[in-house]
């Protein structure tokens, strides 16, 4: 292993100072690694490639690893497509990782991390960590109102950009009619696909923006897929399936991860048979480089879209409240180049941490020694504790929590600074992973399970490259002189992912059954706030055996803020079993007694098709309703967050285009279905015992929210 090495580190050096195909392959020729010995068809195939291809194949024989990729080659069918497919593979694993040496780069890093890996671990880095400071968002405070101010202020120069390549393998979804694997982004939660609550949470901005200042945003979505599992097929499919979601094709930019080989702990290529490597997705640190190589952010410098806002796929409870308007608020407002959102860490769970990292630097100057302090805020991997010298210890004895705060993938970045980052390190934050097994093939049509590893990277370690030097240590409270910066909020407001399916002998961690349980957490939080009451909290323990106390899902647009939505709704009960849906953004709902299932559904949640406009939004009045049904059959904690449910009975108001509904004084029993046709208002009432209605026709909306800020910036609403 020592001689492979000592060869391939020379041959790597050498080879990253030649830019030409001929000269790289003379350079190969040189260390005697040429296509002989071989079969004919691969002879055959390789003399009529272009000088790039040669190279590539040429580097899988100088790392030794031709005669596993290129093993039983005569079991091949198509042969010459095989070998077209496997050169283009190739070609892209060397463009992409050409500033480390291309092909022979990746299996050298790789052969280097895994034989890291079989070592005692020792500290690595000599810097010391501690907990970062930042804002905590918990609390409605003046400075917090302000935060959020300033984010809404700031959406106009935002961009989002959503990591959406992932296999998701953990959850083994399917598609129910072909059998065919799916990537995570089209899990259904609640009814939604996970790309679905980005979209739908964008929007809930975007319309809170129009509210305040009359105007009409546009945000670009940057989206990162992969062609794992035909990923960026299926978000293309989604895409055109919702009509690009009303938005315009052009505010869509899509680009690739890069798929590279999985090596076996023995450093060999994994292979799923003749002429197939095993190729997994990169890890989401590849974003930077992958979206810079396809001219994403040259498009960008272009618009006022500089800044952006990164979202995890799989985490969709983030946009819950005001935790990300304040994230964004305090990255454009001070001027900040990169922003972690962040909450309390659970101890060993297999969660990053974000620390506050300080370098002490000396150097000689004149024959004198200089020192100053390097700072910045960053993530270290929960696979890295140990080699950084961190104990995953609790804060405190008996707290749950750990001493440093979890990272989130929720972040905020500036594109001047992350390309001034980028100049200094293309990959940040460089890892291997041994834990999944795969079955790989050996030979002679034989196939074994191994544990496999791939080169992966995470994008929140750019901040590694995003350091503040001074001549003198800070102190507590002088740290928000950093360019990189972090916010505190509640982690059910925070952090709940979807990554694997739930395990009755296992926590509820990372699972659709936990992340729907902390979401009705955060209604509950939200209906007490309005004055709404419920059975309690619900323990864990009873939601696992019995099912949610209720089921509560409303469209983002409704307020997006508990304070907003709090003066929409007011006051009232909603009893235990019940089920309450608003796909609506313009209700005012004050009193209701709720027992039973409530589904308010407008076609024109904030417009008509991607026009923010109330105008033309669907609307609807309860006032002392009360609401006496079966609902829906036992809410079952597993069918639940997929959205099945038996409903036995429900009141169902249905409205279309700016059509309106109306009631006051009723009581609405058993079930009962309502729909108002566009340029329609329906007023129900009560006479006598009986429910009674008319139809009233209107040009115009009879009445709209009005939304404004006070000078303590809190944003008002007032009917009009």
């Amino acid at each position: 292993m020592s001689e492979q090495f000592i060869f391939l580190q020379a041959l790597c050096e050498e080879i990253k100072q030649i830019s030409d195909w001929n000269e790289k392959i003379n350079a190969l020729k040189r260390y005697r690694v040429l296509v002989d010995h071989t079969s004919l068809e691969l002879l055959d195939h390789y003399s009529k490639c272009s000088p790039q291809e040669k190279y590539a194949i040429l580097s899988v024989f100088a790392i030794g690893q031709a005669p596993i990729v290129f093993q039983d080659i005569h079991l091949v069918q198509n042969i010459n497509q095989s070998l077209q497919e496997l050169t283009g593979r190739l070609v892209d694993i060397e463009k992409f990782y050409d500033f480390m040496g291309g092909i022979i780069g990746y299996h050298l890093m790789v052969l280097t991390l895994i034989q890291a890996s079989k070592e005692p671990l020792s500290k690595i880095d000599l810097a010391q960590h501690k907990t970062p400071e930042g804002p905590d968002l918990s609390s409605d405070t003046p400075e917090t109102r302000r935060m959020v101010r300033w984010g809404i202020e700031s959406l106009g120069l935002m961009s989002e950009v959503y990591p959406i390549g992932g296999a998701g393998d953990r959850l083994g979804l399917v598609d129910e009619v072909s059998g065919q694997a799916l990537p995570a982004a089209e899990l259904v939660f609640c009814g939604w696909t996970l790309l679905e609550w980005l979209i739908r949470d964008l929007q809930g901005r975007e319309f809170l923006y129009h509210q305040l200042f009359g105007k009409q945003l546009h945000t670009p979505v940057l989206m990162m897929t992969s062609q794992e599992k035909n990923n960026r097929q299926h978000i293309e499919r989604l895409l055109e399936k919702h009509q690009w979601f009303h938005r315009h094709k052009a505010n869509f930019t899509i680009f690739e991860q890069i798929r590279v080989p999985a090596l076996t702990m023995e450093g060999n290529w994994a292979m799923g048979g003749p002429l197939q490597p095993i190729l997994k997705p990169g890890g989401h640190g590849a974003i930077w480089k992958a979206a810079a190589d396809a001219g994403v952010f040259d498009r960008l410098k272009k618009s006022s879209h500089q800044k952006m806002l990164v979202r995890q796929i799989n985490n969709p409870i983030a946009g819950i409240d005001k935790g990300l308007l304040a994230l964004i608020g305090i990255g454009c407002h001070e001027n900040k180049a990169f922003g972690f959102a962040s909450c309390e860490r659970l101890v060993n769970a297999p969660e990053g941490m974000n620390v506050l990292r300080e370098k002490i630097n000396r150097q000689k100057n004149a024959g004198r020694e200089e020192v100053n302090y390097g700072y910045c805020i960053t993530n270290i991997e929960y696979t890295d504790f140990k080699a950084y010298g961190i104990e995953d210890a609790p804060k405190e004895p008996g707290c749950p929590y750990s001493q440093y705060p979890a990272n989130t993938n929720i972040l905020f970045v500036d594109l001047p600074s992350l390309e001034s980052a980028l100049q200094l390190c293309q990959l940040p934050g460089l890892l291997i992973n041994m834990k999944s097994q795969f079955p790989c093939y050996i030979g002679e049509t034989r196939v074994e399970l191994q544990p496999i590893a791939r080169l992966e990277s995470s994008m929140q370690n750019i901040a590694d490259y995003i350091v503040d030097e001074f001549p003198k240590a800070l102190s507590c409270g002088q740290f928000d002189r950093l360019r990189t910066f972090l916010t505190y909020n509640e982690r059910k407001k925070t952090l709940s992912v979807v990554k694997q399916l739930y395990d009755k002998d296992k926590s509820m961690l990372l699972t659709p059954e936990g992340c729907f349980y902390e979401l009705m957490q955060n209604y509950l939080d939200l209906f007490w706030e309005c004055g709404i009451e419920t059975s309690g909290r619900q323990e864990e323990s009873d939601y696992l055996l019995n099912g949610p106390d209720f089921v509560a899902l409303f469209h983002p647009a409704l307020g997006g803020l508990y304070s907003i939505i709090r003066q929409k709704i007011r006051k009232g009960r909603i009893a235990l079993g019940s089920e309450w849906i608003l796909e609506i953004a313009e209700v005012e709902i004050v009193n209701l007694d709720l027992a039973g299932s409530l589904l308010v559904q407008a076609d024109s949640v904030t417009g008509d098709k991607g026009i923010y406009d109330t105008m033309r939004a669907g609307k609807c009045t309860l006032i002392d309703v009360k609401i006496i049904n079966a609902g829906v059959k036992h809410l079952g904690v597993h069918d639940v967050w997929r959205r099945k449910v038996e409903r036995l009975e429900a009141v169902s108001i249905v409205l279309h285009g700016n059509g309106e509904f109306f009631a006051e004084n009723v009581v609405l029993s058993g079930n009962w279905n309502f729909e108002v046709h566009d340029g329609e208002r329906l007023v129900v009432s009560m006479e006598n015992g009986r429910i009674t209605s008319r139809t009233e026709k209107i040009d115009t909306p009879t009445w709209r929210w009005n939304y404004s800020f006070d000078a303590s910036d809190r944003i008002v609403l007032k009917k009009i």
